[in-house]
């Protein structure tokens, strides 16, 4: 005598039409839930009555209802999915809070034009590991907030954090290969006659004359962005000829978006670095380190070395 309980199992979409169409009592309200076709809820509960050798709905030209074998079989299956949708939340949702994340906060502008554009490659490397960025020019306390880490602009004094510098930055002044003309500068005393960009440094443009052993023409037109990100994207627009930083506008340079002005003139350093900071213990922790490690081996190629762009 055959065991019962080795009987094949119904097939699992034919039940989810027929649950579905059970809670509706239609076909084309459970095909929309679905996502399929009302044909194809149709097929599959034939083939689900074909299979179980009984009807499950009483058919009529104005409605559908559940025959009796129908109520029992929907009774059941009402709880056996309602079951598994349970289940499917509430392991997800630990799945989800049991993997590791890294919480990040750095600058916007630095945020948008360095840091997302790598950070598949962190993701590729480390698949099992979640990246939470946020982008703020505000510092945050890394005692109450929920970070991890920062990518801190500045000048590397932050007492309560271990700080590792990353990388210095420097000045390039640039624009769009498209500016041509007298928009674009042939040499320093030519900037006196174009439309200059800069960001809210103070002073950015005398310190870059003087970093350059350049004299500095007396400047005219000028358009000045609160957001470095939004100078580049100015300079990228052909606005003018922008003084930027090089983290910010060097895979611009490197793809040929924009060029340098003056390429026989060397960048000239901002005085101020990126570092990367956190509590002590946050650097322990095994995520962190290889968040630590892999941007660590990214910001190598973050000094400002004009040589390698290709020519333009």
């Amino acid at each position: 005598m055959s065991d019962p309980s080795h009987l094949p199992l119904p097939s699992l979409n034919a039940l989810l039409a027929f649950d579905a169409a059970a809670r509706h009592e239609s076909f084309t309200r459970a095909a929309a839930e679905l996502g399929v076709t009302q044909t194809a809820v149709s097929h599959q509960i034939k083939a689900l009555e074909s299979e179980l050798g009984v009807p499950l709905f009483v058919r009529s030209a104005r409605r559908l209802r559940l025959s009796q074998e129908g109520l029992a079989w929907a009774a059941e299956l009402h709880v056996i999915f309602q079951r598994l949708r349970d289940a499917n939340t509430r392991l997800r949702a630990r799945t989800r809070a049991d993997r590791p994340v890294v919480s990040v906060t750095t600058i916007p502008s630095f945020g948008a034009r360095w840091l997302v554009p790598r950070l598949g490659r962190f993701m590729a490397r480390n698949p099992d590991v979640d990246v939470r960025i946020s982008a703020s020019e505000r510092l945050v306390d890394f005692g109450v907030e929920p970070f991890d880490l920062g990518i801190r602009y500045g000048n590397g004094r932050y007492p309560g954090l271990l700080a590792e510098k990353l990388a210095e930055d420097a000045w390039v002044v640039v624009c769009a290969p498209s500016l041509t003309g007298r928009a674009r500068p042939r040499s320093p005393a030519d900037l006196k006659r174009a439309t200059l960009l800069s960001d809210d440094h103070p002073d950015a443009w005398d310190a870059w004359f003087t970093g350059t052993a350049q004299a500095p023409p007396a400047l005219e037109a000028q358009s000045q962005y609160t957001d470095s990100s939004m100078l580049v994207e100015a300079a990228l627009r052909g606005q003018g000829v922008a003084l930027a930083r090089w983290s910010l506008a060097c895979d611009e340079l490197e793809s040929g978006r924009l060029v340098l002005v003056f390429p026989h003139l060397p960048p000239v350093p901002c005085g101020l670095a990126y570092y990367l900071v956190g509590l002590r213990e946050s650097f322990l922790r095994a995520q962190v380190v290889a968040f630590r490690d892999w941007i660590r081996q990214e910001a190598l190629g973050l000094k400002a070395n004009p040589r390698k762009l290709r020519s333009s």
